[in-house]
């Protein structure tokens, strides 16, 4: 089982253990941070939950959540993968002077968890469960900031190539990268919206505050991942224009000469026929008069075509 324990002691100090039997009694707040999912047995079996709904390897949702009981509040949030952008969830249950958080990896890797304990008063649980929600939040800016340098690098670097497998196939993984995020950050919106429904949840000044910056990060997020979308649909859109005219202009020229050889293998084709009463066949200069009226065929179809425009 991996599980940490940390709890504020009657001299307000904060200490750390590994097992529930050595947290006194008198521990004014306990954090019981389970960071395997395969612990849930155990969990369950310390807290003697009812039929709680906690996200795991098996339940995946992709979506925040939130879940309000009689004996306790749940709250499920998701920190993305640096390396694969996949979103694990962090499941935050509040009781009573207790926090349990639940989920794969190691939590404080990005939340000072004794910071956020040290910093608690009195029946403010959840501004603690928020403070873990500022501290996912932020997670995701070394994400959205990465795929944003990512854009404009590869916009400094391919924006004057005009073709390229490569290109294509790295725009698409660009605009995938772009579509995990989004799918973790925009519903983390909604879930911040419920807080703002829940009135006698948020009782303290300190909440509205939290939540505040949880909105407003999260608003900026959106607009860092709004560029990157639209700078790689800008990118993707110069790119096929350009191919489609390079296309269209490749057309145009095979049609051309299509045009030019079409009226040649008319004569070719006449010429060609075995009959016996054929006058010019027996001209003394029929050949190169026939080569003569192919030249001037095709010298009057290049003039018209440039007195319209078309060359």
């Amino acid at each position: 089982m991996s599980l940490s324990i940390q709890y504020i002691s009657k001299n307000n100090e904060i200490e750390k253990v590994t097992d529930g039997d050595d947290v006194p009694d008198d521990a004014t707040f306990k954090w019981y941070d389970y960071d395997s999912f395969d612990d849930e047995d155990q969990l369950l079996s310390d807290f003697e939950f009812d039929d709680i709904n906690f996200e795991d390897r098996e339940v995946k949702n992709y979506r925040p959540a939130y879940h309000n009981n009689d004996n306790y509040q749940l709250l499920i949030c998701h920190v993305i993968d640096q390396g694969t952008l996949e979103a694990r969830a962090v499941n935050i249950c509040v009781m009573k002077d207790v926090i349990i958080t639940f989920h794969n990896g190691i939590l404080d890797e990005f939340i000072d968890i004794a910071k956020i304990i040290q910093d608690k008063k009195d029946d403010l649980e959840i501004d603690i469960a928020l403070h873990i929600l500022l501290a996912t939040v932020e997670q995701y800016f070394d994400i959205v900031h990465g795929i944003e340098d990512e854009v404009i690098s590869f916009e400094e670097k391919h924006a004057d190539k005009k073709n390229g497998k490569d290109i294509t196939d790295k725009m698409f993984d660009m605009k995938k990268r772009v579509f995990r995020v989004k799918r973790v950050i925009i519903p983390m919106e909604e879930l911040a919206e419920k807080f703002k429904e829940q009135d006698d949840i948020l009782n303290s000044t300190r909440s509205e505050e939290i939540l505040n910056k949880i909105n407003a990060k999260i608003d900026r997020q959106k607009l860092i991942i709004q560029f990157s979308e639209e700078m790689i649909d800008e990118l993707k859109d110069n790119y096929m224009s350009y191919n489609t005219y390079r296309m269209n202009e490749i057309i145009k020229v095979l049609t051309i000469i299509s045009a030019i050889f079409l009226p040649l293998s008319l004569i070719t084709g006449i010429y060609g026929m075995n009959f016996e009463n054929m006058p010019e066949l027996s001209w003394k200069f029929g050949y190169y008069m026939s080569l003569g009226l192919m030249l001037l065929i095709v010298t009057s179809m290049l003039g018209f075509f440039k007195y319209k425009k078309w060359i």
